[in-house]
């Protein structure tokens, strides 16, 4: 009866009870990122964003020829709009951001050294 009254989720994949309570908490994968007219992904063998519990992500990537990182921040998730909001430190500057999770996906668009960073996140 429970499951009825959560209409976030689906029944055939409820899986654990995280699942089911924040379905949101998931690693997501970027699979597209631009600054400006360059690609991003090109200078990346990753970038991953993953909601490790319900207030804590942590970003990672590794440059290709380069070591992975991994840095952490917190977030908060309105269940009623689906927005995620985090602040996260990234080239001394500090980049506050919300955007809408729909069907595990999410994009980052934020203007940065005067060009426009935008990075769209796939759940994996």
């Amino acid at each position: 009866m429970l499951l009825t009254l959560l209409p976030a989720c689906e029944i055939k994949n409820a899986g654990p009870l995280k699942s089911i309570t924040h379905p949101y908490i998931a690693q997501y994968e970027c699979v597209e990122a631009t600054l400006g007219d360059e690609d991003l992904l090109k200078k990346y063998d990753y970038i991953t964003i993953t909601l490790q519990d319900k207030d804590t992500l942590e970003l990672s990537y590794k440059p290709v020829d380069g070591e992975a990182k991994k840095i952490k921040s917190k977030y908060q998730f309105d269940c009623n709009s689906r927005t995620l909001t985090a602040e996260i430190g990234l080239l001394g500057h500090n980049i506050k951001q919300s955007t809408v999770i729909e069907k595990g996906r999410f994009t980052v668009s934020k203007s940065f050294c005067g060009k426009q960073l935008i990075m769209k996140f796939k759940a994996v």
